[in-house]
């Protein structure tokens, strides 16, 4: 008898074990190339993971895009092919319509603004993407975006009539900015901009500076518009089945360093881009800029797509809570 109990207590044990200690692998799918800033920081980050849990969460990392585009990786998040994935603004913005307000025309002046209404909107967002059984694991940002042409220089509101303009396609709150601006879209995929600026079929596009120079769009522009045209945003995502998986001290420690490498990679993207503004200039390209009067006036035609976009994107009173907040700091 006394051995039968001796080997239930030791089947147990190991079951307690092999279940306390097991390993899960987290797939992470990302756009961003090996080796850019983007790569690096998720590469410290899945370290900081492991090493946290002891090596008990692995996290598989698909760079490049191996894992497909946005939306399909979106659709593989969502049904658990994928675990982990960072997206831009345009997609999360097909889960969360929501999350657009952080890209509307002119709203912020600077970053103080909006880390303002970041925070005070991320609890809101946080609950709207666990709805759809996705966990908000990281806010992000590309930076602040410029806009660039290569024609004429773009200093006013009627200097934008009839200039044709790279544009995404399916981007509700880019077709609304566009029209109200008068400026002409011509959707094209990110491949296709630089030939086309090159043979004429756009005029102007816009981007963070780092990302003109990325992409090389910059060899294409002459003028600068600087002004803050918009702010380009980005978010982590984890799938709730995936979270479910981890204990307790699994899911702390993954969503929590998710969330600090999310903030680390865009404080390194602000800084890249004031870098890379300068290099823009230095590279010959000639800064245009709005005069008080005619940036008070694009500022009104962005608060005209800002409440046009109510009960599209968002509600009346989230995008008041998003002035509200921007509006606290300077």
């Amino acid at each position: 008898m006394n051995k039968l109990r001796m080997t239930v207590l030791i089947l147990l044990m190991l079951a307690f074990t092999s279940t306390a200690f097991a390993e899960v692998t987290l797939k992470y799918a990302t756009l961003a190339p090996e080796n850019t800033v983007w790569a690096k920081t998720i590469q410290k980050c899945v370290k900081e993971i492991e090493a946290k849990t002891q090596g008990q969460v692995k996290v598989r990392v698909f760079y490049g895009g191996i894992a497909g585009d946005e939306p399909s990786v979106m659709r593989k998040l969502k049904t658990g092919t994928i675990d982990i994935a960072s997206f831009t603004g345009q997609t999360i913005g097909t889960v969360v319509p929501e999350t657009r307000l952080f890209e509307l025309p002119f709203f912020f002046d600077n970053t103080k603004q909006i880390d303002a209404a970041v925070a005070k909107l991320y609890p809101v967002l946080s609950q709207k993407f666990l709805a759809k059984g996705l966990v908000l694991s990281g806010w992000g940002e590309n930076g602040f975006v410029y806009l660039m042409s290569k024609n004429k220089p773009i200093a006013k509101y009627a200097d934008m009539h009839g200039v044709k303009i790279w544009a995404p396609k399916g981007d509700p709150l880019v077709k609304a900015m566009l029209a109200e601006y008068g400026l002409v879209p011509v959707y094209l995929g990110f491949e296709a901009v630089l030939p086309q600026l090159k043979t004429g079929g756009i005029d102007a596009f816009y981007a963070p500076p780092y990302g003109a120079i990325g992409l090389q769009w910059f060899r294409e522009a002459k003028y600068l518009t600087n002004a803050r045209l918009a702010n380009a945003v980005g978010a982590t995502l984890l799938s709730k089945s995936a979270y479910d998986r981890l204990t307790s001290a699994q899911k702390q420690i993954v969503h929590s360093t998710l969330e600090k490498y999310a903030y680390t990679l865009t404080l390194e993207l602000r800084r890249e881009n004031e870098k890379s503004l300068k290099i823009l200039l230095s590279k010959g390209i000639q800064k245009v800029e709005p005069n008080a009067e005619e940036l008070a006036t694009l500022k009104a035609t962005a608060v005209k797509v800002q409440n046009k976009l109510v009960g599209t994107l968002y509600s009346r009173e989230l995008l008041e809570m998003a002035r509200k907040a921007r509006d606290s700091v300077k």
